[in-house]
């Protein structure tokens, strides 16, 4: 679930407020303009001086960036109907080897109508790219095979290592 926002960043809590993927996933350009956004919200509740430039900049940028995003995705839909329609044979999660089989079975023999309890008895999303993906695929098989919208089997939890990071140590340290 995605923290509900005013258009500054501002939540229903007092004195919290979200940016970047914790508000809106858009990326990382749009995240570093709403994070501006926040801090200038910040700013604001707390009684400083503003340049209201400043806000209409950030604005104005994530607008830009929103329209590319919309583009986007009507230049390119995601095509669900064909992750829903995958035979029982193909994989869905090329780390794990899972198969749209595997989790149409999952869904009718476990009730696992849910992607984190399906990446529970599956281990779909589970390896290296941690469901970076499989994730929305798994979740077009599952809510196919559970007869619901993709949007009610939710999102799959990240878990760490957020990012596989490779590290090579080159020398020992002494405590």
């Amino acid at each position: 679930m995605v923290a509900a926002t005013d258009d500054a960043g501002r939540t229903s809590v007092k004195g919290v407020y979200a940016a970047g993927d914790g508000a809106k996933i858009r990326g990382a350009d749009a995240a570093e303009h709403a994070g501006r956004l926040v801090a200038l919200a910040l700013l604001e509740d707390l009684g400083q001086p503003l340049d209201s430039g400043l806000r209409a900049e950030q604005q104005q940028a994530l607008a830009v960036m929103d329209q590319f995003r919309l583009g986007l995705a009507q230049a390119f839909p995601w095509p669900g109907e064909q992750a829903r329609a995958l035979p029982d044979s193909a994989i869905v999660c090329r780390c794990e080897m899972i198969s749209a089989g595997e989790l149409r079975r999952t869904v009718s023999e476990k009730g696992a109508c849910e992607v984190n309890r399906a990446k529970a008895f599956s281990r779909v999303g589970m390896g290296r790219c941690q469901g970076r993906y499989c994730s929305q695929a798994g979740a077009e098989v599952i809510a196919a095979a559970a007869g619901v919208q993709v949007q009610e089997v939710g999102r799959q939890r990240g878990q760490a290592p957020v990012k596989p990071l490779s590290m090579l140590i080159t020398e020992e340290v002494s405590p």
